[in-house]
């Protein structure tokens, strides 16, 4: 059951790859008007998880005929997907690469541990025999079709740095997941496929090993770096606080360029240039940061009350939530006296159906809505008040003209239909 089910996601067939084409198709858009929930719905449908798990469940199984096909089939399925990407981002119009783009531009040793939990809880998944979320969870952490797309926006492009960070995280989303897999079926004794000889074993053992590693050593540079980012950027953080507090001035922007140690600040009013770039030295050499470049930039060198415009900025934000707490409030009671209104005329239909009902009884049921009528020699609608019953016997036509006229009186002159309807045949008898 689990050979067949793994062996069948690893086809390439007419069905997959259609499904491939489109998922890429929706992932492309998804990245390009940078929408969450598009690449979601894209990732759930992308028949991509199947040849990569399949190279790892071959190589735990000992099926070097599985694990040549599967990388055979993974390599048809990235030139389609890298081939696609990059058509539908030289045909759109929207050029602008976007936040959900962006974020697949950059992995590090995070994404290792996501790609390799997520493909260990997916083979995990293969080897119950109850239907579970366990696969749509896992399509969704380890992502494998925005990095391809992110990877074609930069061939489209020609941004080389794009194509080169989103394939990188494909290739460790790729590797760690078949990874897993491998450890998993190890993990729970699968019976082997195939046999080996100590020589072939000890290679590819070795070829494994070096294919991990090669691919997780950078990730960790790059999560180190992106670490000591998050470091500085508390410790400069700090260092702008007691500045921004100052009454005499005021912190209109900042830029952080890790890479070459520079902290360019951006101040308004009448700021002491070398004493604030002082303070923030001393703040950041307390921190171990002493070698760090602080760059000051005055807008503007009139005099001001920087206290007052913080109070008038507080004050403007605090107006403009109060006309909003307003509005929603004006909505509210207009909802409320809508809802309040519909309730006083099911309540006064109710009645209508009981006064109805004493003087003919045959009437089981009552529907009363608001319409209109079109005439042809008048060109406006004329509004008119439709009550439809229901009887359970015929009523004589002098008590149908009765009923309309005692209606129009209750109704206060309306214009008023009434539609009688047989239960028993549900044919209409208008008045």
């Amino acid at each position: 059951m689990i050979d067949e089910t793994i062996r069948g996601g690893v086809a390439v067939g007419g069905t997959n790859l259609w499904v491939l084409f489109f998922a890429i198709l929706i992932a492309s858009i998804g990245l390009n008007v940078n929408s969450t929930a598009v690449i979601i719905g894209a990732m759930l449908i992308s028949p991509l998880m199947g040849p990569i798990v399949g190279i790892g469940y071959g190589a735990g199984v000992k099926d070097a005929a599985l694990i040549r096909l599967a990388a055979r089939n993974l390599a048809i399925f990235v030139a389609i997907s890298l081939a696609t990407a990059t058509v539908y981002f030289l045909l759109t119009p929207l050029r602008d690469a976007q936040s959900e783009l962006l974020a697949r531009t950059s992995p590090n040793l995070w994404d290792v541990l996501i790609a390799f939990f997520g493909g260990a809880v997916g083979m995990i998944g293969a080897t119950r025999r109850y239907i579970s979320n366990v696969v749509p969870g896992v399509a969704i952490a380890t992502a494998l079709m925005p990095p391809l797309c992110t990877a074609g926006y930069g061939l489209a492009t020609g941004n080389m740095a794009y194509f080169g960070g989103a394939f990188y995280l494909f290739t460790i989303n790729s590797v760690f997941i078949a990874f897993a897999s491998l450890v998993v079926v190890k993990m729970v004794r699968l019976p082997a496929r195939g046999a080996l000889d100590g020589a072939a074993r000890q290679r590819a053992r070795l070829g494994i090993a070096v294919v991990v590693l090669a691919t997780a050593v950078p990730s960790a540079f790059l999560a180190y770096d992106l670490v000591k980012q998050k470091v500085f950027e508390q410790h400069l953080q700090r260092a702008v606080q007691a500045i921004d507090r100052n009454a005499n001035y005021l912190l209109l922007g900042r830029e952080l360029d890790l890479a070459g140690r520079r902290v360019s600040l951006t101040l308004g009013g009448d700021a002491p240039v070398e004493q604030v770039i002082q303070e923030v030295r001393t703040e950041l050499s307390v921190a171990g940061y002493s070698d760090v470049d602080v760059v000051v930039r005055k807008v503007g060198t009139e005099k001001f009350d920087v206290t007052q415009l913080k109070q008038e900025l507080q004050q403007q934000v605090f107006s403009n939530t109060l006309e909003q707490l307003q509005g929603s409030q004006k909505q509210v009671q207009r909802l409320e006296k809508e809802l309040a209104s519909l309730q006083a005329g099911n309540e006064d239909h109710r009645r209508l159906l009981k006064e109805i009902s004493a003087q003919y009884p045959e009437a089981v049921s009552l529907t009363v809505s608001q319409g209109s009528r079109m005439e042809a020699r008048r060109p406006e609608a004329l509004p008119v008040l439709v009550v439809t019953a229901v009887v359970n016997r015929p009523i004589a036509p002098r008590n149908r003209t009765r009923l309309l006229a005692w209606l129009k009186a209750r109704y206060d002159g309306q214009d008023v239909e009434l539609v009688i309807t047989d239960g028993r045949t549900s044919a209409p008898n208008r008045r």
